[in-house]
């Protein structure tokens, strides 16, 4: 089912682990395949990706494909450390 990029603006993302990672800011888009690549995430400092940032301010951007579920919130699966 398709999705609007409007509709996952600021919703939480969550591990499949149960892990915050942070929210929604944005996403990338794939212009050449018209397709999400990538979800810009804030508020990573306060997730389980905080050590991945020096700056409170910065945002990582997370494959789309990791993607595993969209509803109340997102649920990723994050690769093993």
């Amino acid at each position: 089912m398709p999705i609007k990029v409007s509709e996952i603006l600021n919703k939480k993302i969550y591990t499949t682990q149960g892990y915050y990672v942070g929210e929604v800011y944005d996403a990338m888009i794939d212009t050449d395949k018209g397709v999400v690549s990538g979800i810009v995430v804030s508020d990573v400092y306060r997730g389980c990706l905080k050590d991945k940032v020096d700056d409170p301010s910065k945002k990582v951007v997370i494959p789309y494909r990791i993607v595993e579920a969209i509803g109340n919130i997102i649920l990723v699966k994050l690769p093993k450390k």
